[in-house]
């Protein structure tokens, strides 16, 4: 049997499911309701609404942003001693001596870097908390109040992070 007698019957089952009518999907033009202003409740309640956390949760925001703060100190001690090694490590080949100390000194800063990055996690979770407890029966404010505290947070370890990929990209 001639195999273009096959594939002609094939072939158009196959494009039969491409070809479409033209009425067979909504319209994407604007609807009148995408017009009308959403009104809800605010998702960072401003800051002068609550003046201060329940005592326990301060305590705990308290203490993710000392040990943020710590690590960060730590990580910034560290610093140009991981710099001076990886500027020493910047040409030589893979596997020298100078390339494999500037590299664990690396990790070594990385690993220094990693409880500022545990503090930023316990601070988004406490976030989310409040926030879900603020939309059913709290004062709002108060995850503003650990917003604030995030955000101070969040710099370090992206500082931290922009050190880090600047010095892996001298080593490659």
């Amino acid at each position: 049997m001639n195999r273009s007698a096959l594939l002609l019957p094939l072939a158009s089952l196959l494009f039969a499911g491409c070809a479409m009518q033209q009425d067979s999907f909504p319209s994407l033009a604007k609807r009148a309701i995408e017009d009308i202003p959403a009104e809800g409740p605010q998702i960072a309640p401003d800051i002068d609404a609550v003046a201060s956390l329940p005592v326990e949760l301060q305590r705990e925001v308290d203490a993710a942003v000392g040990q943020s703060d710590a690590a960060h100190r730590n990580f910034l001690a560290d610093l140009s001693t991981v710099e001076s090694s990886v500027s020493a490590g910047r040409n030589a080949e893979p596997s020298s001596e100078s390339w494999v100390v500037a590299q664990m000194q690396l990790s070594a800063l990385e690993t220094r870097r990693s409880p500022s990055v545990s503090a930023l996690a316990d601070l988004d979770a406490l976030y989310f908390r409040r926030l879900e407890s603020e939309f059913s029966d709290n004062p709002p404010g108060g995850a503003a109040l650990i917003d604030r505290s995030r955000k101070q947070v969040a710099e370090q370890v992206e500082m931290q992070q922009r050190k880090i990929d600047e010095l892996k990209a001298v080593l490659r």
